[in-house]
């Protein structure tokens, strides 16, 4: 069996890091379709990354937040464009819930990884979707033990270790530490095989085309 290993830096807050993971799906989707790729299966690890440092742990409104950052005009000329891009990749992006530091979400998505890449890959799509679709408070214990269930994370571990210790605390910050030294400045940020780089949600030919040159 062919391993490709796909090491993705995001942040749960970042509406493009939803977008480029659908159609880097999509992609793997359509690879795995092509002739010779029976014994090939794709590895993937999320690494945590923070676009804005300044949000509270408390929640406060996205829509008056990136208002006042950007100017409501301009805020809403960018969401429509974000939910017409959205429309094509099944995401029905909504925008006056709550908005968060995402700390305590990549800390969830730390743990789960450690149980597997499946888990991983359930708690952080159900993260997206109540962030960005359903409109939930990804820093509120109850919703990240209802993503953490997603990935089989048990709900003490959520609850008492993570919102109310310092699981993966560290590691994450580490991490976080480690992308900006990279020279990571923008999100999502995919590295295929140590070898292929692909920033931004590229379009899903864009993996397709670098898969096949490994």
């Amino acid at each position: 069996m062919e391993v490709i290993n796909v090491t993705i830096t995001t942040d749960t807050i970042c509406p493009w890091c939803y977008v480029g993971k659908k159609r880097f799906e999509r992609a793997v989707a359509d690879f795995l379709q092509l002739k010779g790729t029976d014994n090939v299966e794709v590895h993937v690890k999320y690494q945590p990354f923070q676009i804005d440092l300044t949000l509270p742990e408390t929640a406060i409104n996205k829509l008056e937040h990136f208002g006042r950052k950007f100017g409501r005009d301009r805020f809403a000329q960018m969401n429509t464009y974000l939910d017409a891009i959205g429309e094509k990749e099944g995401i029905k992006f909504r925008h006056n819930g709550p908005i968060v530091n995402s700390i305590a979400s990549h800390r969830l998505v730390k743990y789960a990884g450690t149980l597997s890449h499946d888990a991983q890959d359930k708690v952080i799509n159900t993260l997206y979707r109540f962030n960005f679709e359903e409109e939930k408070n990804i820093g509120d214990v109850d919703v990240l033990v209802e993503a953490g269930k997603a990935g089989g994370v048990d709900e003490e571990i959520v609850q008492n270790k993570i919102v109310g210790g310092d699981l993966m605390l560290k590691e994450t910050l580490d991490d976080i530490k480690n992308a900006n030294a990279s020279g990571i400045s923008g999100v999502p940020h995919f590295v295929i095989d140590g070898k292929g780089v692909v920033s931004g949600a590229q379009e899903s030919k864009t993996f397709v085309q670098l898969f096949q040159q490994l």
